[in-house]
């Protein structure tokens, strides 16, 4: 059974380097040549909870030169989810299927106009990584694994990624409805990642702030409204107490914190702005997301500009200001 991970960063390389670690024959695509270049001379470093290990593994920018795979685990980021399935559909075999593990809504559909919907299956990871840089991926924090058919329910290849999973460690679930635990997911993140990664607070730092607790309330009561009307029926029947309960316990760094103090692109459109967009279709007003949403756009720019692009000459562009008046 051939695995390919596609995207090496802090999920691709947690859940690339249990399976290694299990023995499993696993191949990675991952279009930064560090990473690539690390995997393939053993160089990739996959610490934290479980340890630190060297890992080894066939790995390339994309599906050339590689051997077809039986599974695709899609561990991009949202804004490259149409990007990795056409990875897979390059490296897949013709009865192989591709399953993802990402935050957000839209992944899967976006999956499905790729590969077609009989070769996606859904999935969820409430596990925790972080990426210090290409080519290292620490686990921060373990916990479940959600898998399913996107039509409810398990099925033959369902058992068998679950063996696969639980075989490396992964606690694996199958879910009667998958669907519920993806938008349980999103639910969680549009309360948490956002408000993390424009205040710099931590996880369970949320709760404990004023500003940011009402602030987290307003963002629930807009998404549990906008889910409600979908019609979509979450896992849990009390999803703010659940939050708190999960906060009060976990002081890790969301994912777009990381992506923000890294001056890498947010996935705030799969989150946040999913609510947004989904509420003005269905007529529910969203204007707390729409806030957060665009706040986070505006200090995700700043972030990529001062890290990744030269100093912004202030002094010249006042004098060009001035000379205009």
């Amino acid at each position: 059974m051939k695995i390919c991970i596609i995207g090496a960063g802090a999920m691709g390389g947690l859940y690339g380097g249990h399976l290694l670690l299990a023995g499993k024959d696993v191949q990675f695509i991952e279009i930064r040549q560090t990473a690539v270049d690390a995997l393939n001379n053993g160089s990739y470093i996959f610490d934290g909870i479980d340890g630190e290990h060297r890992l080894k593994a066939p790995a390339a920018a994309t599906a050339d030169g590689l051997p077809p795979a039986d599974i695709a685990f899609i561990h991009t980021d949202t804004n490259n989810t149409r990007a990795a399935g056409e990875h897979a559909k390059a490296v897949l075999k013709p009865d192989g299927w591709a399953v993802t593990f990402q935050n957000g809504v839209g992944n899967v559909e976006a999956l499905c106009d790729v590969l077609g919907a009989e070769r996606v299956l859904g999935g969820i990871s409430y596990h925790s990584a972080a990426s210090p840089k290409a080519g290292h991926a620490t686990h921060t924090n373990a916990n479940k694994t959600w898998i399913g058919e996107l039509l409810g329910g398990g099925s033959d290849r369902v058992e068998q990624l679950r063996g696969l999973l639980a075989e490396a460690n992964f606690d694996p679930h199958i879910a009667d409805n998958i669907q519920s635990v993806i938008w349980t997911k999103f639910m969680l993140n549009c309360a948490v990642n956002p408000l993390c990664a424009i205040s710099g607070l931590r996880s369970g730092e949320v709760g404990t702030d004023e500003a940011a607790a009402e602030m987290q309330e307003l963002i629930l009561d807009e998404t549990l409204a906008v889910i409600a009307a979908k019609g979509i029926v979450l896992m849990d029947p009390d999803p703010k107490a659940s939050i708190k309960r999960i906060l009060g316990r976990a002081f890790n760094k969301p994912s777009m914190l990381q992506h923000m103090e890294a001056g890498q692109q947010t996935e705030i459109d799969s989150l946040n702005g999913a609510v947004v967009r989904e509420g003005a279709a269905l007529g529910i007003p969203t204007p707390y997301n729409h806030a957060l949403t665009m706040m986070i756009k505006a200090r995700n720019a700043n972030m990529i500009r001062q890290i990744h692009e030269p100093p912004i000459d202030y002094a010249a562009l006042e004098a060009a200001a001035q000379a205009k008046r």
